[in-house]
């Protein structure tokens, strides 16, 4: 409670009654009074202006990276007198490191007197993050106490990863699938073929109906289309806990989750259904969509990955081979020294799945424990396997202006 200038001022008084009792001179027993009386009247001041106050945050409940977080905070004195000087201290533990504490100094509030303050803070890194609690901090006119109250306010806030522009990406395999007499008229830009028929379902549309078999079955009949030229496309990462490599935000896996938000949303606008996976302590798979709530689908789910699998991204790719069509594309965001998850990209490559490879060269990251050491043997090894897939590749290291990488599909 008491703050470093108090315990200066209590040893100065400790050390002048000691001195006016040895020595019995009336001006060192009248400094002691003085600095005794400074001591005492400084706390029962500190005491007074303890403030009873209630405080309410309000903000939104999601933002990007890099993006200004404006905050509303709302105080209410619940006494009869005034508040004066205090500290209000919030926490934003997604700030800029070294600035997840913003101060609040509020130097008088009135009885039963209601404030408004203002701050914005800056959303340094993805995740999902709590806001608060709140200290309140009063003290005593000369500083010389200090007393700190921690208010329950806590506000819950989802921060998306940041956005690059992409401008060209290398084109995507196409496939086909069966819509079961669902309007496709509604969706533009696909083409249609009539594939069969089936039994009305409630929801189909009347356009639909084939009325000559309906008349032969004495019941209602639908026309089965084939959408063409779909375009489906599975992302996939690596979350084995220890290939995590770098500090902060630049690290392999924010990377990853950078890069696979930009290029979802690039081809989510190019009209392609997407799908995104990684293995944590279980698969875990957000399904084939597109549109703007599909897109915030994937980036609640970036927000949240975390590299702490269990699983190797080999395993993940065998899980991955159960849920990519046919004819479709898988985009795998790995590390440089993953051979193992190489060979498991064989199998896609049988299935005429068309394999885009990005590659984070792992020794600009830096080095862990676990990550492994990559020579030129291994490197040249990596290359082979790599070109043996007939993938499209993007290599990228830590620092890598990542819109110039994507400028050209190449």
């Amino acid at each position: 409670m008491l703050t470093s200038r108090g315990v200066s001022l209590l040893l100065a008084v400790i050390l002048l009654l000691a001195i006016a009792w040895n020595t019995d001179i009336t001006m060192v027993y009248l400094f002691f009074v003085i600095a005794f009386v400074m001591l005492v009247l400084s706390y029962f001041h500190m005491r007074f202006n303890i403030p009873d106050i209630e405080i309410q945050r309000v903000t939104q409940e999601t933002a990007f990276e890099d993006e200004m977080l404006n905050i509303k905070m709302s105080i209410r004195n619940n006494l009869s007198r005034a508040a004066s000087f205090f500290e209000i201290v919030d926490y934003f533990q997604a700030a800029n490191p070294g600035k997840e504490k913003v101060s609040l100094f509020v130097l008088e509030i009135g009885a039963k007197e209601e404030k408004s303050f203002n701050y914005s803070i800056e959303c340094y890194k993805r995740g999902l993050w709590k806001i608060g609690p709140i200290e309140v901090i009063s003290q005593d006119a000369l500083g010389f106490f200090r007393m700190k109250q921690v208010l329950n306010v806590v506000s819950n806030i989802i921060v998306y990863p940041s956005f690059f522009r992409i401008f060209a990406f290398p084109s995507l395999a196409s496939g086909s699938v069966s819509w079961m007499g669902v309007e496709t008229a509604k969706i533009s830009g696909d083409n249609h073929e009539f594939f069969g028929i089936r039994e009305y379902q409630r929801g189909d549309a009347i356009s639909r109906i084939h009325w000559p078999s309906s008349a032969k079955h004495n019941k209602l009949i639908v026309k089965q289309f084939e959408r063409n030229s779909i375009q489906e496309v599975t992302i996939v990462l690596d979350l084995k806990k220890g290939n995590d490599i770098g500090v902060g935000r630049e690290t392999t896996l924010e990377y990853s989750i950078k890069i696979a938000g930009s290029v979802a949303r690039f081809l989510m606008n190019s009209g392609a259904f997407v799908q995104i996976m990684g293995y944590t302590k279980e698969a875990i798979v957000v399904p084939f969509g597109k549109g703007d709530s599909h897109l915030y689908k994937i980036l609640e789910y970036l927000a949240r990955l975390r590299s702490e699998g269990d699983y190797t991204l080999s395993e993940t790719l065998d899980e991955a081979s159960f849920v990519a069509p046919y004819g479709s594309t898988l985009i795998i965001v790995m590390l440089d020294t993953d051979m193992e998850a190489l060979s498991s990209l064989v199998q896609f490559k049988l299935k005429g799945v068309k394999l885009i490879t990005v590659v984070l060269s792992s020794s600009t990251f830096g080095h862990t424990e676990e990550s492994e050491y990559l020579d030129a043997e291994g490197a040249k090894r990596f290359d082979e396997a790599l070109a043996g897939l007939d993938a499209h590749v993007y290599r990228i290291s830590k620092g890598d202006d990542l819109e110039k990488k994507f400028e050209v599909a190449s």
